[in-house]
This record gives structure tokens, C-alpha cells and sequence, in this order.
């Protein structure tokens, strides 16, 4: 199955409502944390649309040099708009010198990657001796709204195939869900002084705007993929109406987040 990063329609709703409403708040922190200044050259690794590499740009102002890689180009093609360089690439093999960046993040890739380890390695190799690097990861707290998404969506496709989708794009998911595995992972690259903190967000968005990001993600491709356009328009209508009652207008829920902090020896 081809990934929903992608399709054209599935990244411009990760930009328009996935991203504002759960990858925004965690981004700002993961900068935060890494305090890029004016004057560094700083690498975003998965930039997607762009969420940590514009906040990196407001923090450091336009001195700072700020450099986005994604394998998704209509990833890329949403965080144009942001007037930072973009590159086609995927880990482990970045297509940059050894030793050019002052900083680098990963927000919520470590998880997609087959050999995590390796990946980060090769982070650490583009980065100059001394530099921070930061990733995040999802951590383990239950989302309802997600667990009611998945039952229902387990009535017309088969459980099984929902996971497996998820698991060949995001093998990681369930061991980056402890952060004491984030911290390994870390020290098993090679990184030193790393350090791990949790930190938990409320998302609140409307109801609609869930069910659409649902539609953009892993399962809800293999929907689009398996039902006909008349079952996925009953999968759509039991959607609607259970939410409505579960939910009203608006889901809620809390997501906990992981941010890994590291130096390059």
C-alpha cells in the first residue's frame, strides 16, 4: 500500500487540521528544547508540511539557515509556502556532506524508520562534533477517539490488515511508546548526555476535522483502498453518527509525547 504521505489530498489535510490541532504544540517544545539561536545551520529531518522547521525559523529569526528533508514529496510540496530549502531524501542515507549542521530534529520519524539506530547515526554524521539532537515520539496514553475510529473500522476491514498497514510505515510505534526506548535508542547510536522528558497535550478539534485526518492516515487509506465507493460512504455515514453521539461536535483527548535530547560526540 502506497502511504498516505504520499497522496496529494491526504498531505494537504496533515497541513490544514492534523498538524495544527497535534504536531504543532510537541514541535514548539522539541525547539525549545534544542534553543537554535542566529546564525546555525539546523536540519529537519521528516519536515512533512513544515511544523518544526517554521518554528525553528520564528525562534532563530531568518539568520539561522534551516534545511527540510522528507521522502513525501506532497509532503514537501505543503511546506513550500514556508520559504525555507527543501530536499527529496530519506534515512539512512542523507544527501549531505559529513559534519555541515549545528542542530538537528526529528519530529515523530525515529518510529518510521526500519533501522532506527543506523538512522540516527546518520543524523549524527551530517551534524558538526557537539551538536544537539532532538527527536520526539508518541508515547502510550489510550485515545478513545482513535480506539472508536478503529472498531468501527475493524466492521469493514479486517483488524489484522488495519495493523499491518500501520506497522509496515511505522514499525516503531508500540517500543518508542517507552521513553526509557527512546533513551537506548539514543545511547545506542553513538550519542551522548541523553536525556528524555514526557510531556502530555490536550487535543481538541472538531469532530469533522478528526474523522477527516483519520481518512488522511495509514488505516484510512487501506479503507479507501479495500471498500467500494458505496461501502465507504456506509463507513462514513456510521462514523458521523456514532462520533455524534459519543462526541457532540468536538473530540477531546490527551496524547503524551517523548523528546529525546542528545549531543554528537
Amino acid at each position: 500500500m502506497t502511504s498516505p504521505y504520499c497522496d496529494p489530498a491526504s498531505a494537504r489535510t496533515y497541513r490544514l487540521v492534523t498538524a495544527p490541532a497535534q504536531f504543532a504544540p510537541p514541535a514548539a517544545d522539541l525547539v525549545a528544547l534544542l534553543g537554535p539561536s542566529a546564525g546555525m545551520r539546523v536540519l529537519d529531518v521528516g519536515t512533512g508540511t513544515g511544523v518544526v522547521a517554521e518554528r525553528i525559523l520564528d525562534v532563530a529569526g531568518s539568520a539561522a539557515t534551516v534545511v527540510g528533508i522528507d521522502a513525501a514529496i506532497p509532503m514537501l510540496a505543503e511546506a513550500t509556502g514556508i520559504g525555507y530549502p527543501l530536499v527529496v531524501g530519506v534515512l539512512p542515507q542523507l544527501p549531505f556532506r559529513t559534519g555541515v549542521f549545528d542542530m538537528a530534529a526529528a519530529g515523530f520519524v525515529i518510529s518510521h524508520v526500519a533501522d532506527y539506530v543506523e538512522g540516527l547515526q546518520e543524523i549524527a554524521r551530517v551534524c558538526r562534533r557537539g551538536a544537539l539532537i532532538g527527536i520526539t515520539t508518541w508515547g502510550s496514553l489510550p485515545n478513545p477517539a482513535a480506539q472508536l475510529w478503529t472498531s468501527i473500522a475493524s466492521e469493514f476491514v479486517a483488524r489484522r490488515d488495519l495493523d499491518a498497514a500501520f506497522r509496515a510505515h511505522i514499525p516503531w510505534d508500540e517500543e518508542f511508546a517507552d521513553p526509557h526506548r527512546v533513551r537506548q535508542a539514543l545511547d545506542d547510536a553513538g550519542l551522548a548526555h541523553s536525556a528524555v522528558e514526557t510531556r502530555v497535550y490536550r487535543v481538541r478539534l472538531p469532530t469533522a476535522d478528526f474523522l477527516v485526518s483519520r481518512d488522511a492516515s495509514m488505516q484510512g487509506a487501506v479503507l479507501r483502498e479495500r471498500l467500494s465507493d458505496a461501502q465507504h460512504a456506509a463507513f462514513q455515514d456510521r462514523l458521523r453518527a456514532t462520533f455524534a453521539g459519543e462526541f457532540g461536535d468536538v473530540v477531546e483527548y490527551d496524547r503524551d509525547a517523548h523528546f529525546g535530547i542528545a549531543e554528537k560526540r
